[in-house]
């Protein structure tokens, strides 16, 4: 592969920065190493060269952006024309001999504007001007003879300027050339230095240890959402950033940058920061879609201000800048939930398809959909991290104990195992698994959230079933739903969903009831259309 080398018993890739562009980089070379095994190595050396060339597309951007243009040449001429004239009012005019020839000097520019002196007179008429802005580096790269036109244009603007002091102004108006009101671009930026004091890594360190402290457990997929939170906003910003350094201004254009982020960036664009992410993505044809506000608000920035919080608590830093800071989605008022349970008949074209007609053969995929409809678990964050070990016994009951899978690890969390479930063969499902050495209820869920995935863009479709609002997540409210229906109490219905933490219940009951939880849920009937319950 190109630009992948083996130097002195390690592979690396390498790519020489440009003369012009190692002060904006300020580096000779971009080298990283890479994996010796083949195969991970070449995955690796993909998105490292990316992120490489993304890096010296960056720095041409800014190369360009900071070079001369001719707004640039246009306001240096300006400028030094009217200190030029400033200069010669302060010695004493002695008569006026010399103003007749201003009109003559203005109709020889228009003349040049429109294309009608020949070059020798044109270079003679304003020629001065274009050698001073080269001599000093700040002559845009265009033709000898359209720069000259454009100092003729600024020239005449000069020129006005000059008679409205003749006439005694004190303020000069607005120049009427267009290229004299634009802005500059922007210089370029020197590399990053590094930040002094705490960064926002350093901060997540000891907030995670404080929450891990004490056999108290903190989720690792929250850990894991943490570290991506705050790779997100170090990108964004360019590089770490000292906890200090955070305003809540800087917060509010990384919300404006998380609106343009496409989703899934570091799978489609690898080796991309995510600035560069964006740029990518808008060059595409049909480019991605972008992070919902949703995603935004309840993982990234309140993960930002999670973080931020506790170095505001510990006096890292004196207040939280992230505090406040999320999209507007509108008024919560009267507002449509964003998940809606399937219809009586959506259930039966999800249950009465084809692959649930025989239960010794049902896989993940079916077993998924059984569980988040009759246990009312969350996909992702519950179901997919179900052990074997987590189907088991709490006094006499059976029951799933979701405590490892909760995102809250500390809180008890037992869900009675609905008898539809034995029914459907799911004890001799998990004696399989286990039998194959297995650990998990869903091996083939993680790492990619398959199964969610595949319900959501391949089964729902293939049903007709299209609504935005009918998801995974849908079964959990269908879950509830039939709760109430079948007379469930207020209190049990929390217990059974996760909404009451058992933990706590049990000071006051002394125990989960389990065997009331389990009786309350069996009293559920969703009428599904498998053969197999019907006998």
């Amino acid at each position: 592969m190109k630009n992948v080398q083996h130097i002195r018993g390690k592979w690396v890739a390498r790519i020489v920065v440009p003369d012009e562009l190692r002060p904006v980089i300020g580096k000779r070379e971009l080298v990283e190493e890479l994996p010796t095994e083949a195969k991970a190595r070449e995955r690796r050396a993909l998105a490292v060269l990316n992120g490489f060339h993304a890096q010296l597309d960056d720095a041409r951007d800014k190369l360009a952006a900071s070079r001369p243009t001719a707004t640039t040449a246009g306001k240096a001429h300006y400028r030094a024309e009217l200190e030029a004239d400033d200069r010669e009012r302060e010695v004493p005019v002695v008569g006026t001999g010399a103003l007749p020839v201003r009109p003559i000097y203005a109709r020889k520019l228009r003349l040049l504007i429109g294309g009608k002196l020949e070059a020798d007179e044109a270079e003679a008429l304003i020629g001065y001007a274009a050698n001073d802005l080269i001599a000093r580096g700040l002559a845009p790269d265009v033709r000898r003879s359209d720069l000259l036109k454009l100092l003729a244009e600024v020239q005449l603007e000069a020129l006005a300027r000059f008679e409205e002091r003749d006439e005694g102004k004190i303020k000069l108006p607005t120049p009427t050339l267009p290229i004299l009101n634009e802005p500059d671009p922007s210089p370029v930026s020197a590399p990053k230095a590094s930040p002094t004091g705490a960064t926002l890594n350093d901060v997540l360190k000891g907030f995670h240890k404080e929450r891990n402290a004490g056999g108290r457990t903190l989720a690792q997929k929250t850990m894991d959402e943490h570290e991506v939170a705050v790779r997100m906003f170090e990108e964004a910003q360019g590089g770490p950033v000292a906890v200090k350094a955070i305003t809540k201004q800087m917060v509010i254009a990384y919300k404006k940058t998380l609106l343009e982020t496409p989703t899934r960036y570091t799978q489609r664009f690898p080796g991309l920061t995510l600035p560069q992410a964006i740029k990518a993505n808008a060059k595409r044809p049909e480019p991605y879609e972008t992070l919902s506000p949703q995603t935004i608000n309840m993982k990234w920035l309140s993960h930002l201000s999670s973080i931020l919080q506790w170095a505001t608590n510990n006096a890292l830093i004196d207040f939280n800048p992230a505090k406040g800071v999320r999209v507007d989605t509108g008024s919560a008022i009267h507002k449509e939930p964003s998940r809606r349970p399937f219809d009586a008949e959506e259930i039966k074209l999800i249950f009465g398809n084809e692959i649930f007609a025989a239960p010794a053969r049902y896989e993940s995929r079916q077993w998924a959909l059984l569980l988040a409809l009759y246990t009312g678990a969350r996909s992702s964050s519950e179901l997919a991290r179900i052990a074997l070990s987590d189907v088991t016994k709490d006094q006499g009951i059976d029951v799933f104990d979701l405590s490892g899978a909760s995102k809250n690890t500390r809180s008890k969390r037992l869900v009675p195992i609905h008898t539809d479930l034995i029914k459907l063969g799911l004890f001799e499902y998990a004696a399989k698994l286990r039998a194959e050495g297995q650990t998990k209820l869903f091996p083939d869920w993680e790492p990619e959230d398959r199964i969610n995935r595949w319900f959501l863009r391949t089964f729902l479709p293939k049903l007709g079933i299209d609504a935005s609002d009918k998801v995974f997540h849908s079964f959990r409210h269908n879950f509830k739903t039939e709760l109430v229906r079948s007379g469930c109490s207020r209190e049990l219905q929390d217990l059974i969903t996760g909404h009451e933490d058992q933990s706590v219940a049990a000071v006051y009951v002394h125990e989960a009831p389990i065997k009331r939880m389990s009786e309350a849920l069996n009293k559920v009937n969703f009428g599904l259309p498998i053969q197999a319950l019907k006998t």
